[in-house]
């Protein structure tokens, strides 16, 4: 089936229909959250587009531990409810693109002092199978120290106590982006990637649109929508600050790396989730003959574009390894490739990283700028529902508003009245 609106071949008729009409809706940021909601937007009649300054998830969308999951590690913190709702979407978004996500068996060794006990293990499996709405076959099942070394021979015997076994999601988190895209462009949307938005366009203190320098020739364009959404990831703040309404809550960046290793040098056959001497929990993925092994979870500050492994990062995954695989002699020499990606994650003063909360919030500066932060893969779907929403109560108010004049017209004693409900619902 042909895809519309996605061809790089029709990228400069693309630019003549980004210009040459007002659109509903112009999200910036082609990331899982910015097409999610260009295909929720789309698929409802607005108008959309679309404007990423790198290729469609060329930033976090495409950096993360490839797994569409619920949380578990939340039930610790509390997060009964993100675990609640992002469970249950990992369910949609595995009926929506079994294509690029597949059932997988996680395996997490339970281990004297460790941080998941036999109990704790047991009542938070059962907990997440309820408030995930897990199906019947893919429910835990507790597993004693025996059964967990015939399943993964390499994990630690020392201390081991059992283990819980339950399904996660795995999944090819950039193409998943990309099938989300192309499916935005079957509705109509306009997406065009490598075109940088520059800055922004107002009318009456209010954002109408962006100035934007397309990344490969150079040329420069404005682009006009009734509502500009800033889904920009780690760049979410940068927006802000040419919007003016950078204050409040704002973004703390956390990098996480992935170390891959062929099998033959770790011998990985089942996916586990294990402890690492500091408390936190790690994955280590097998894939097509090589085990991957993430995430870290530190501050960061550097290069957005091009986050790195740094020696520390790769010592301290390489640590964990030695930690949970005694018997795995794996050292940096046997490291074939890694990738950094970076969290953007709403800042809460005091907190550690691994403690901030994976929650997505939406804001709506005065300008009417919308922006979204945080969030995780596994709930791209209801993010964009919930953002466009309000796209379509604000588009609704804003029409209404259009006949307020008229009435004013009619009666000029209405004229202060009827200023303060127009103030009032775009609020």
């Amino acid at each position: 089936m042909k895809i519309r609106n996605f061809s790089a071949k029709e990228r400069a008729k693309r630019y003549e229909q980004l210009t040459g009409e007002r659109h509903d809706v112009l999200v910036v940021g082609g990331g899982i959250t910015g097409v999610g909601i260009a295909l929720d937007a789309a698929s409802r009649g607005m108008k959309t587009a679309v404007l990423e300054m790198q290729d469609f998830a060329a930033g976090t969308s495409s950096r993360s531990t490839k797994l569409v999951h619920g949380g578990l590690r939340y039930l610790k913190q509390f997060e009964v409810a993100l675990v609640a709702e992002v469970g249950k979407e990992r369910a949609i978004v595995y009926e929506n693109g079994p294509h690029v996500t597949t059932p997988e068996r996680m395996l997490l060794p339970m281990h004297t002092g460790g941080t998941f006990g036999p109990l704790s293990t047991a009542v938070g499996l059962m907990v997440y199978d309820l408030l995930a709405g897990v199906k019947r076959a893919e429910r835990r099942v507790m597993l004693k120290p025996e059964e967990v070394v015939q399943k993964a021979p390499l994990v630690k015997k020392d201390g081991l106590v059992g283990g819980g076994y339950y399904v996660e999601y795995r999944t090819d988190d950039a193409r998943m982006t990309i099938e989300v895209a192309k499916e935005a462009a079957n509705h109509g949307a306009l997406l065009m990637n490598y075109t940088k938005v520059t800055g922004l366009i107002y009318e009456q203190g209010k954002v109408v649109g962006v100035h934007v320098e397309d990344q490969i020739d150079g040329k420069t364009y404005d682009v006009y929508a009734k509502k500009v959404i800033n889904a920009t990831g780690p760049w979410v703040d940068v927006l802000r600050e040419q919007d003016g309404s950078n204050k409040g809550k704002m973004l703390r960046l956390t990098k996480g790396i992935h170390l891959v290793i062929d099998q033959s040098k770790f011998p990985l056959k089942q996916a586990i989730y294990f402890d690492t001497p500091d408390g936190r929990m790690v994955f280590a993925i097998p894939r097509d003959g090589k085990a991957y092994v993430g995430t870290t979870d530190t501050f960061f500050d550097k290069d957005k574009a091009h986050p790195r492994m740094t020696t520390e990062d790769r010592d301290y995954i390489l640590e964990a390894i030695h930690y949970m695989f005694p018997d795995v002699n794996v050292t940096a020499d046997d490291i074939e490739s890694s990738w950094a990606g970076i969290r953007p994650l709403i800042y809460e003063e005091g907190k550690d990283p691994s403690e901030i909360s994976r929650k997505d919030e939406i804001w709506q500066s005065e300008s009417g700028l919308i922006t979204i932060a945080g969030g995780k893969l596994t709930g791209y779907r209801k993010m964009s529902e919930t953002v466009v929403d309000l796209v379509a109560k604000l588009l609704k108010q804003d029409e209404a508003s259009f006949s307020l004049p008229r009435a004013r017209n009619i009666c000029q004693c209405q004229a202060g009245t009827s200023a303060g409900r127009k103030g009032s619902m775009t609020s």
